[in-house]
């Protein structure tokens, strides 16, 4: 049996920043709708989330009581450099960012993710194909609406 990768099939990611970095000037908000769009083949695409919790169960209570207070998570992508745009998230460490995800081959599978650009590599051999990896903290600097 073969194994096809699915984000590689008609998976569109559209990616905005805010305008300066944390460590420059303070983040900036993110622009509402992206302000580049990047039509692009992923390599991969990891969304971690997890949801923090406080215990609100009594003395002598029989049942677990938990109420969600925020969530959290990470997400790792890796893409296929475009040879006309570049690396979307060179020198982007840093910024606030926002990730649309369309898998245009599943009807309704759009996934939106906000956070802070923690770590950014490229793989650049002239023998293999050219790669880069960014993995964006999700919920950070108040940034906590995670939908996927």
């Amino acid at each position: 049996m073969a194994n096809t990768p699915v984000l590689v099939n008609g998976a569109t990611v559209k990616i905005s920043f805010g305008t300066v970095s944390q460590a420059t000037g303070g983040a900036t908000s993110i622009p509402a709708a992206p302000t580049v769009a990047y039509t692009c083949y992923a390599k991969s695409l990891k969304a971690s989330i997890s949801g923090q919790t406080i215990d609100l169960s009594t003395i002598c209570s029989n049942i677990d009581a938990v109420f969600e207070t925020r969530k959290s998570g990470t997400l790792d992508l890796e893409l296929y450099i475009d040879k006309d745009a570049g690396p979307v998230f060179r020198d982007k460490v840093g910024f606030l960012c926002k990730v649309l995800v369309d898998l245009t081959t599943v009807t309704g599978a759009t996934f939106t993710y906000a956070g802070l650009v923690t770590d950014q590599s490229l793989t650049l051999d002239p023998n293999n194909v050219q790669m880069e990896s960014a993995t964006i903290k999700l919920g950070a600097f108040g940034l906590t609406s995670i939908s996927g």
